[in-house]
């Protein structure tokens, strides 16, 4: 044997080894990103509830079931909380009962104050940043395996660059460990249809239940499989589609504990009468009256049939809308994403769909529809509380974008640079982006807000700008789960809640303020939130500039 010849297996592990430093380095860049940013990042809304309900699970009590969030966030997270020594309570304990989550969660906020409860929401918080980094890692190997390692590095800078992605996925929320299954799930189909054998069904079924496992929305992958099957290999559909729903089926049961028991006709009855009850699903749902199913799975779909068009009031462009509005999203996108991106994702997207007409290459089929189909079910929805959800949508845009390097090299380059520099303006205030078109998050609050702009994230912030600007004393109206007592002490803040009900609004239909410095969550402002004789509680407050902000979510107003 030549000496060439036995050099060749170490110069070719060398090679390999430096093709895959770039990602390598951008995971590591992205990566402390998200650290910084988890650390920043006061408590947000329904963080407690996950926290609790991912504790609960891995002690496998079903006293905090949180049957509407489906259980990976829950198997990634619930170790932390028993890591660093959260005690599970007693049985008996009547308040720990079910259907008390959200009094739990209250518990749960107060206790923040305490350095111990501090760490146990921080441990929670890091497992969930493998979401992110497993998006961005199999975006690049995507794009890297379709178009070569300069298209996969790219497609992955511009999902570790999003601002909304980065905001939010430091959070215990599902919402991007949702983008990874759904872009892992088309992966797969993807490989399926190059290759239809029975390891590429198995990791099709695999996806599939991480999907379905991540977000209840995602159930619809449960009907696309198949079709993508029967559409494949039609003439084998009757061998591979049992497969297929046995490892689905029995992935799900792992997955819950195997809390499974068959259903009453009764109980089918009961949603099928309900006026948002989709009759495809609920014929579907029969089969379950022989073949047991989760406890807690039917408990999030039955959740998610009977809350359809029973969605909070949505606040948009400067107006409340009582049942959302079909462009929410559309809207969100064309001034939630930055610049530079929404360029390249709207040329490189009329690209892949004229090449896709010409060529008939199946490949843009499955990177044009998957973001379409998202937004347009998200948009059928009145659930519409931000940009968040429809996150899933973003990694097909990145990919798109790398498949036009090749011919619009400068201009994919140049578009990629300006949207990441638009972003790190802003880093590490993520949630409340909103690009140059509207005049940055500054102007938020005339268009969007919930958590696009304030999901309760900058008590740090208003404690920084206090310390700052050597002010003592503060009236404090704050919305979200984190608590103003792990920040201040007593005489540094009076505490004025929003008038959630009559008590909290103490005979008042509007404020009317004394003078002082009033610190007031942008997402109360509106007063979308509120009943509809409080809505008017702060237009004191609505169209006067602030003074300054903590953060972009907390609005300062000096009345002194």
């Amino acid at each position: 044997m030549s000496a060439t010849q036995v050099e060749t297996p170490s110069a070719s592990t060398r090679s390999r080894v430096l093709h895959r430093l770039p990602i390598v380095g951008l995971l590591a860049v992205f990566a402390a990103l998200l650290l910084y940013g988890l650390w920043q990042t006061g408590i947000t809304a329904d963080e407690p509830n996950h926290i609790l309900g991912a504790h609960f699970y891995w002690h496998g009590s079903k006293a905090f079931p949180l049957a509407d969030l489906p259980p990976l966030l829950k198997i990634v997270s619930g170790w932390s909380p028993a890591a660093v020594g959260l005690e599970m309570p007693s049985a008996s304990d009547p308040k720990w009962q079910p259907g008390a989550e959200w009094n739990l969660a209250v518990q749960w906020s107060s206790a923040l104050q305490d350095p111990f409860y501090q760490n146990v929401t921080l441990a929670a918080r890091l497992p969930v940043l493998l979401f992110p980094l497993a998006l961005a890692a199999i975006v690049w190997f995507w794009g890297r395996s379709e178009w070569g390692p300069s298209a996969g590095l790219l497609a992955a800078a511009i999902v570790a660059m999003d601002p909304t992605l980065l905001g939010h996925a430091v959070l215990v929320k599902n919402d991007v460990a949702s983008a990874f299954a759904y872009t892992a799930f088309w992966y797969a189909a993807w490989r399926f249809w190059q290759a239809p054998t029975w390891p590429a069904l198995a990791w099709l079924a695999a996806a599939t239940v991480l999907g379905m496992t991540a977000k209840l929305s995602l159930l619809i992958l449960v009907g696309i499989a198949p079709v993508l099957i029967l559409a494949r290999i039609p003439r084998r559909a009757w061998a591979y589609l049992p497969v297929f729903g046995s490892l689905v089926y029995a992935g799900l049961f792992l997955a819950y504990q195997g809390d499974a028991r068959v259903l009453h006709p009764d109980e089918i009855e009961a949603v099928y009468v309900h006026r948002n009850s989709p009759r495809l699903l609920m014929w579907a749902a029969s089969v379950f009256r022989w073949i047991p199913i989760s406890e807690n799975l039917w408990s999030g779909c039955v959740s998610l049939v009977l809350s359809s068009g029973d969605a909070p009031p949505v606040y948009l462009w400067g107006r409340t809308h009582l049942g959302g509005a079909p462009w929410y999203f559309l809207a969100a996108l064309a001034i939630k994403v930055p610049i530079g991106f929404q360029l390249l994702f709207l040329g490189s997207g009329g690209l892949a769909l004229w090449r896709g007409i010409r060529e008939r290459d199946p490949r843009w089929l499955f990177l044009l529809l998957p973001p379409v189909l998202y937004i347009g079910l998200a948009s059928l929805s009145t659930f519409q509380l931000g940009l968040r959800l429809i996150l899933p949508a973003l990694p097909f845009g990145a990919l798109l974008a790398a498949a036009a390097l090749r011919p619009w090299r400068k201009f994919v380059l140049a578009a990629a640079a300006v949207g990441a520099l638009e972003s790190m303006i802003y880093y590490p205030h993520g949630i409340s982006f909103f690009n140059a078109w509207v005049g940055g998050p500054a102007q938020g609050l005339n268009y969007l807000v919930d958590s696009n702009l304030d999901w309760g994230q900058d008590l740090p912030a208003l404690k920084k700008w206090m310390v700052r600007n050597q002010v003592s004393n503060v009236r404090v109206t704050y919305f979200g789960m984190d608590t103003v007592w792990r920040y201040f002490r007593d005489g540094q803040i009076i505490a004025d809640p929003p008038p959630w009900g009559k008590e909290l609004a103490a005979g008042r239909t509007e404020l009317a303020p004394k003078p002082g410095i009033y610190a007031i969550s942008a997402s109360v402002l509106p007063g979308h939130y509120f009943a509809p004789e409080y809505r008017d509680f702060y237009r004191h407050f609505r169209h006067r500039t602030p003074t300054a902000r903590a953060g972009y979510s907390i609005y300062i107003y000096d009345l002194r």
